[in-house]
Formats: structure tokens, C-alpha cells, sequence
């Protein structure tokens, strides 16, 4: 067998042609008692296109006895590729499943402000969004991720509410967004964090942990975007661009970790407003699924009235995986009776004082 080095030398030199092969050269180092664990390191150090390092060395990485140092490498080099443009939203996932397992260093609790001030919301682009109006928003913060099978699983552990998720007990889907979630489930939810983080100095006193309405989560998604007639509106403040949300257009017909597309990001800074998992917000819509009792424009009518029938809808926001590039977009209105669940919907909080 060539010396370690060697074989090293060779998997840079032509990785997709090794890809195949890493399993049985790890297998047969097993096989030999020796150690698999330079090859990991190597492995990690190694950038290629195809993310091929950095995949085979985390699965070596989960199989090997816990070292700190190679287990921060393994973090370090899949953050680097869920970062990376070119690679495809698949490989991506595997990574994020991978940095699940190892546990990921990101912040995905983190806070993103949204200034107040005026916000154009709305489109011609769908009956449901128009008329293109104006509204005026007070200031407050919103997740920049929605919120993750690892934070809910948390309160659902505090708490004892059922969640009845196939993702809540599988330990590579922690960094994903947690799903099959009714709207009471989420304002549970956020009356259980407001508590948590005003104990942890998280937030002030004052402030409240809450659904976005959806014309926060619009300003937060479209930013300054002004209206153009015709024009369907993204976070990335262009057209179209295929990798950019986990849509209908990619095939993949299930969500992926938070934070894996990067370049679709909204002018403020947050991740996921489009695609992937359509989120919840406190705006009721009305009893018909085709036709808002709630239309356009937005005004003080009730229609954030906390306490409703059950039988009144939810607005939700931003599409899902299987959701085609007219309605993953900022604009788009959906809805949903509050206590219904599937695993395309959840949710992110706003805190405001």
C-alpha cells in the first residue's frame, strides 16, 4: 500500500476519481489496525469543488474516538463548505447534516435589526397581493434563521407539547427548521423564549418574543425594494436565479438546513425568506383559501386579532421546496387554518418592545 502521504497526493490530484474509493482505503486501514485519523485531517485540508474532502472527513470524523482538534477541523471545513458559491444546495445539506452530528458553531438564534420607516408592500404579479400600498413599521429584530429542530426540541423538552415530527429525534437534522408545526404551536412558543431569554438578559424586560405580521416579514424579506409592474420581487434584490432557495424549481421536495443559501440572503442580512419552508405569521386571512377576508391594502381592521375561530386562516410567508418561483418570493401570500401542520411549515420570531 502507497505511504499516507502519497495517497493524499492522489485524492487532491484527481478527487472525484478517489470519491468512490475512500471508503474501502479506510476500510482496509481498519482492517490493518491503523489509525484513519491523519487521513481525516488530510481530508478536511483539502478543497476541491466537489466538496469531496470535507464530506469523507467528517464520515471518518463521526467513526473515530473524539479528538477536539480534528473534530473543530471537521466544523471548520463544512461551515466553509455550506459557505461556498458554486457548490450544489445537495452537497451543501450533506454537510449541514454532517455539521449537525459534530455539532454546529453557528449562531442560529442570532438577531437581525430592521429599522422603522416606511416599506412598500405588495405586487401585481398575484390578485392576493394587490394593491401595491404603503405602510409605516415601528423598529424590532427578526431571527435570521427560522427557528431549528435543536431550539424547538428544547422547548418541547421543557414543556412536554407534543410534536409529532419525524426530524424531532434525528440527530442530523438538529440545524434544520423545525416543521409540522400548527400557529398555536408557534405562539406558544414564543410566549415560552419571551420568558427564557428576559431570565438569560437575552432580551430586555420589555420585550416580547412573537410572530412576525406579514408585513414585517415582507420588509424584512424585500427591504427597500420598490415596486416594478410585472416584476416578481427576491430577498437577493434581482431576478430569478436558480440555487439561491431550496424551490420547487430544484427538485429536492424536502427542507435543508437553515443558512445553506448564502447568496439569496435580503438586504438586511436574513436567511431562508424565500423557499424552503413556508413561515408563519399573526396575520389572519379569512375562512376561504382562495380569497382573503383580509385583502390588501394592509390596515387596522383586526386582522392581527391574536384570538380568532379556528376555522379563520394564517398568512404564511415565503414558499417552500416544492413551491415554484412565483410564489417562493417576497410578496406571495398563503395561508392556513392555525392548527394545521405539514412538514413545509414553520416559523421565526420577531422580538419588539
Amino acid at each position: 500500500m502507497l505511504p499516507e502521504h502519497d495517497v493524499m497526493a492522489r485524492i487532491a490530484h484527481a478527487p472525484i476519481r478517489w470519491r468512490s474509493m475512500i471508503p474501502f482505503l479506510t476500510d482496509i486501514l481498519h482492517q490493518r489496525g491503523e489509525q484513519t485519523t491523519e487521513l481525516a485531517r488530510g481530508l478536511l485540508e483539502l478543497s476541491d469543488p466537489w466538496a469531496i474532502g470535507a464530506l469523507s472527513g467528517a464520515a471518518l470524523c463521526l467513526n473515530l474516538t473524539k479528538d477536539d482538534d480534528l473534530t473543530s477541523l471537521a466544523r471548520r471545513a463544512l461551515v466553509t463548505t455550506i459557505e461556498r458559491s458554486g457548490i450544489t444546495l445537495v452537497l451543501r445539506d450533506q454537510a449541514a447534516r454532517y455539521l449537525a452530528m459534530l455539532g454546529d458553531p453557528r449562531t442560529l438564534d442570532a438577531l437581525i435589526a430592521v429599522p422603522a420607516g416606511w416599506s412598500v408592500i405588495g405586487s401585481d404579479t398575484h390578485p392576493n397581493s394587490q394593491p401595491v400600498h404603503t405602510v409605516t413599521l415601528a423598529a424590532y429584530r427578526i431571527s435570521q434563521y427560522p427557528v431549528t429542530v435543536a431550539a424547538y426540541g428544547v422547548f418541547v423538552r421543557e414543556t412536554g407539547r407534543a410534536w409529532h415530527s419525524p426530524d424531532a429525534l434525528r440527530a442530523d437534522r438538529t440545524n434544520a427548521p423545525a416543521t409540522d408545526l400548527t400557529w398555536y404551536d408557534a405562539c406558544e412558543y414564543c410566549i415560552w423564549l419571551t420568558r427564557r431569554w428576559r431570565a438569560e438578559g437575552h432580551i430586555a424586560p420589555n420585550d416580547v418574543v412573537r410572530l412576525p405580521t406579514e408585513t414585517e416579514w415582507e420588509r424584512a424579506a424585500r427591504g427597500d425594494q420598490p415596486d416594478v409592474s410585472g416584476d416578481v420581487l427576491y430577498p437577493w434584490m434581482g431576478p430569478w436565479m436558480q440555487g439561491r432557495a431550496n424551490s420547487g424549481e430544484l427538485g429536492l421536495n424536502n427542507p435543508v438546513a437553515v443558512g445553506l443559501c448564502p447568496d439569496g440572503r435580503s438586504p438586511y442580512g436574513i436567511d431562508d425568506m424565500v423557499g424552503n419552508i413556508w413561515e408563519w405569521t399573526t396575520t389572519l386571512w379569512g375562512s376561504d383559501m382562495a380569497s382573503p377576508d383580509f385583502a390588501y391594502p394592509y390596515r387596522d381592521d383586526g386582522r392581527e386579532a391574536l384570538y380568532a375561530d379556528v376555522s379563520i386562516r394564517r398568512v404564511l410567508r415565503g414558499g417552500c421546496f416544492s413551491s415554484n418561483r412565483m410564489k417562493a418570493c417576497c410578496t406571495y401570500r398563503g395561508s392556513l387554518e392555525p392548527n394545521g401542520f405539514w412538514r413545509g411549515n414553520g416559523f421565526r420570531v420577531v422580538v419588539s418592545s
